[in-house]
């Protein structure tokens, strides 16, 4: 499978250490099925505004097959918006 799952979840406002074992899980798991995987965490610098990193963060999402959507998905403005964007684009979005 050569297909790339961009991972989308809540960032903002959780420690560091949470955010990466939570994507780094989700990252594992889409890996073992043959995913090549995009997070948002890895592909953003963490000095950037939010609005600068979500921008960063849909460009690289655009690239990916698929959008996968973390538990705690809806409470994020940004992977909200990177679901619409995605639902419109009639990209796959997957719910875990």
């Amino acid at each position: 499978m050569n297909r790339t799952a961009y991972i989308a979840g809540k960032i903002t406002g959780l420690p560091k250490g949470a955010v990466k074992d939570k994507f780094n899980t989700m990252a594992r798991q889409l890996s073992g099925m043959g995913y090549h995987v995009v997070k948002p965490e890895a592909v953003t610098d963490d000095t950037k505004s939010w609005d600068d990193a979500v921008r960063n963060d849909i460009k690289h999402m655009l690239e990916c097959d698929e959008v996968h959507l973390l538990p705690d998905w809806q409470d994020s403005r940004g992977a909200q918006l990177e679901r619409d964007i995605a639902i419109r684009l009639g990209m796959q979005v997957v719910y875990h």
